[in-house]
């Protein structure tokens, strides 16, 4: 019994120890490919817990102080990316003349999302996604229950807008957007296309793969809808039944 307590001490600490190199590998990886980005580089402090696996990771911005919260037990892949552009975009903001908080929440996660995305491979997001309006959130997060589908959406239209164009040209729309305060005309000016028209065709892309589904939805209500008219139609009005039972009724009530 000693001996298999041990060993299972043994495998945790080990697990423990292995996530810590992953995660300060994929963290000195990130801040290389971020600081030639930004064109310089950023002092913080990463703090590594173990954690009970519902701890939320963490870009904490003390001011211009920067803390990194991870936990090995909930870790994901690219997490450390993710959260070292949230870092790299505060000081981005300051070295221009801006606060982060000048910055909507949801573009705030848009850089990060779209930092992470570059390398990392994110899950496929589910169809609810496409309809969700992410662009709400300027000055708070979604509640717990719609984390998961905020993220898959801001991850998703990231990931459009890199396929077309480069990060830098994110931030060239948060520059934008400081000057002119309409975000609309920002993505406009950088990238030809208003912010609703690209959100527009993001979803169209979004829902593409989709298509054949939606469109087998839609031809089964068709024809369901078509066959039960024709099984009405069988039966004709007959218009002097229901005079005669208009008469009925009134012959009653006399």
């Amino acid at each position: 019994m000693k001996s298999a307590l041990l060993l299972l001490t043994v495998i945790l600490i080990s697990i423990y120890a292995f996530s810590q190199v992953e995660i300060r590998r994929e963290i000195e990886e990130a801040n290389a490919e971020l600081s030639q980005i930004y064109g310089f580089s950023v002092k913080y402090s990463l703090t590594i817990l173990k954690g009970e696996g519902h701890e939320q990771p963490a870009a904490i911005d003390d001011n211009g102080i920067y803390q990194i919260f991870l936990y090995t037990t909930s870790y994901r892949s690219g997490v450390a990316r993710h959260e070292l552009a949230h870092v790299y975009f505060f000081e981005y903001l300051r070295s221009i003349g801006f606060t982060p908080n000048e910055i909507p929440v949801w573009y705030h996660e848009l850089m990060a999302e779209g930092f992470q995305s570059l390398h990392s491979r994110t899950r496929i997001p589910i169809l609810r996604v496409a309809f969700y309006d992410f662009t709400e959130f300027d000055r708070r997060y979604p509640n717990k229950d719609d984390q998961s589908v905020f993220y898959g959406a801001v991850s998703s239209f990231a990931g459009y807008i890199l396929e077309r164009h480069s990060y830098i040209d994110l931030t060239s729309v948060a520059e934008e957007f400081l000057e002119e305060g309409d975000m609309s005309a920002a993505f406009s000016k950088v990238f030809g296309s208003s912010l609703e028209s690209m959100i527009l065709k993001w979803r169209l892309i979004f829902l593409l793969p989709y298509s054949p589904f939606l469109i087998g939805v839609v031809l089964f209500l068709y024809l369901l809808i078509g066959r039960r008219d024709k099984y009405w139609r069988k039966f004709p009005l007959d218009l002097e039944s229901l005079r005669e039972d208009e008469e009925t009724k009134n012959r009653r009530a006399h």
